[in-house]
């Protein structure tokens, strides 16, 4: 395995361990988060006492996680909820979890009995020989006898049940991580100065031209006056706002911020002008233009080469948008504004 990626980091834990206690209550299978070995992540949500017993014992505790591997590793050949029987001849699952093809960790469910067809599925782990595997099931074998009874048809839909949760909940969560990653290393590769001067992304923005909108004072309250980048009050907002100021020189649209924060275009388009009063195409565009004025104050690039900087398809379309917020062409406010 190339990529060990940590579950634990990107979703939150708390959060999946109640929903996976409701769904453990209203199915009647036991259900624990475990990583790429088969170790737990989560706490076991409706853990039946056999199992609860032998996955405390000292010696025995190691054959669960390795049956909860090898379920999650099956899962992952046959890409499908796997459904076996553990050392033990209980019915459990695995839901695998996949993060670019690589297997990072599994949902494992079950603790059951099946009302027919139980010897026809597979035993991953067989312990029949060993003695003590022998003695402690057979000194609790009126405990196996009391697990839930499901049908095959039954148990399939909740398998392919929990295979829907696991991809919409826990690689969603994943995927965003990944994305806001792979921001974080365009920003550094992207970074651009020019022989002329330096544009310094690092001291205060201000963000005084937009204030015929929005109050200044709220915006002041929300700058890193380290970094210079806007503080959303909504924190789902963040990588977006910090892609806009990264990708200066290029396009940056909703879609490609949507992906970015996990969110659909609509929804992200809502929150952003919630967070800025105004449509998230009129921020951007004067976003743009107080770019302009940095690069028209502080270097010498021609208006053409400016336009070029920021992204325009057009220098012509560049001076119209300029005109359009301040008022004047940008060759008029760069000899009005230059020392």
């Amino acid at each position: 395995m190339s990529t060990h990626f940590e579950i634990e980091k990107v979703l939150d834990l708390e959060k999946w361990e109640r929903l996976q206690e409701s769904i453990a209550v209203a199915t009647h299978l036991a259900i624990i988060l475990v990583d790429y070995k088969g170790k737990p992540i989560t706490k076991h949500s409706q853990v039946k006492p056999f199992c609860n017993l032998a996955r405390h014992h000292p010696q025995l505790a190691q054959f669960c996680e390795k049956c909860d591997a090898r379920g999650g590793l099956e899962a992952v050949r046959t890409g499908e909820p796997f459904i076996y029987r553990c050392h033990f001849n209980i019915v459990d699952l695995a839901i695998p979890i996949l993060v670019d093809n690589n297997y990072v960790g599994a949902i494992m469910a079950g603790e059951i009995l099946l009302d027919e067809q139980q010897e026809e599925l597979e035993q991953i782990l067989n312990l029949d020989t060993r003695a003590d595997v022998a003695a402690f099931k057979a000194e609790h074998q009126n405990l196996i006898n009391a697990y839930p009874r499901f049908s095959m048809a039954d148990l399939n839909h909740a398998a392919n049940m929990l295979e829907q949760l696991s991809e919409y909940i826990v690689t969603e969560a994943i995927k965003k991580d990944y994305l806001i990653k792979a921001y974080q290393q365009t920003l550094r590769l992207t970074k651009r100065t020019t022989n002329l001067a330096v544009i310094k992304d690092e001291e205060p923005v201000d963000l005084t031209f937009i204030q015929e909108d929005i109050r200044q004072s709220v915006l002041e309250k929300r700058l890193n006056t380290n970094s210079g980048i806007y503080q959303a009050k909504n924190k789902i907002l963040q990588p977006a706002v910090d892609a806009v100021f990264a990708n200066k020189s290029n396009h940056v649209d909703l879609p490609t911020l949507a992906q970015l924060v996990n969110l659909s275009p609509s929804y992200l388009s809502r929150l952003l002008k919630e967070e800025f009063g105004e449509p998230f195409s009129q921020i951007y565009s004067k976003l743009k233009i107080y770019w302009a004025e940095e690069l028209l104050k502080d270097t010498d690039l021609s208006i053409s080469d400016v336009s070029e900087e920021l992204g325009y398809l057009e220098p012509s379309y560049f001076i119209r948008s300029f005109k359009k917020i301040k008022g004047q062409t940008p060759l008029k406010w760069r000899q009005q504004n230059r020392p």
